[in-house]
């Protein structure tokens, strides 16, 4: 019989091989598309949008303003994005992808569907819809949990 903190060491065990492997796949992916970290990070952010405020983009990605610029220079610098001064409020700055940027995010979205599709082959498809609902509950549980935890990171 498993004991209950043998059982929940297991799990943090688990999540933290996961997160290794998930940071491994990205740093190929990156790699793959020829783009940094933070520059990654920032894309992602226009999966769905085509544009998105300085300081949006700087609560999203959790960094301070200034990290959020020298990321848009550098993606301005090849050309992705670009910076406007927002028609609703003259104060914030709106980052836009380019033609180029939108070329690039959608080969970023299509690359992950294929990486990704490649990983899930690897499972038993009656298993596939078994792990999918249980990267879900995870999800879920993390999310309730960072609410719990929200006032100690506000506090941070």
């Amino acid at each position: 019989m498993i004991l209950q903190d043998d059982a929940y060491n297991k799990i943090a065990d688990l999540i933290f091989k996961l997160r290794q492997k998930c940071a491994l796949k990205d740093a190929y992916f990156m790699k793959l598309i020829g783009i940094s970290q933070s520059e990654y990070n920032c894309l992602v952010q226009f999966f769905e949008i085509d544009s998105i405020g300085v300081k949006e983009l700087s609560e999203r990605l959790e960094i301070t303003p200034g990290g959020v610029t020298r990321i848009i220079t550098s993606l301005e610098n090849k050309g992705y994005v670009v910076r406007r001064i927002s028609l609703d409020d003259r104060r914030n700055i709106n980052v836009s992808l380019t033609s180029q940027g939108k070329k690039l995010v959608k080969k970023m979205r299509r690359a992950a569907i294929d990486i990704h599709r490649e990983i899930f082959d690897q499972i038993e498809p009656d298993e596939r819809e078994k792990v999918a609902e249980a990267i879900q509950t995870l999800l879920n549980a993390l999310d309730a949990w960072l609410q719990k935890q929200e006032k100690y990171l506000q506090e941070s």
